[in-house]
């Protein structure tokens, strides 16, 4: 299986930064235990109201799955009259160096 890595950046309307870190803070714990999550990390830019989670998982099946529970679920629910914008989700690709490559 082909592991996925992830880069969500979420980005709080004025006034409304406590409140969203407050609302992915509850993702940690019920993310980190599901089946194929191997990291779920989420940290806060220096950039005011700027929030990003770090993610890696087992496989894309994994990560659909996390994409249908209940918690992500209530997270698109909940969030909308908090963000200023959609949700940024990048599913990135490692860059090998020639050597690493090889």
């Amino acid at each position: 299986m082909t592991e996925v890595y992830v880069i969500a950046r979420s980005v709080a309307r004025g006034g409304r930064e406590n409140q969203l870190r407050e609302l992915l803070r509850g993702m940690l714990a019920p993310t980190r235990a599901e089946s194929g999550c191997k990291l779920y990390e989420l940290y806060e830019s220096d950039s005011k109201g700027r929030f990003y989670f770090y993610e890696i998982w087992e496989s894309q099946t994994a990560l659909d799955k996390h994409a249908a529970s209940p918690h992500f679920k209530h997270l698109e629910q909940t969030v909308g009259e908090l963000v200023q914008e959609p949700f940024d989700v990048n599913i990135l690709e490692r860059v090998l160096t020639r050597s690493a490559a090889l």
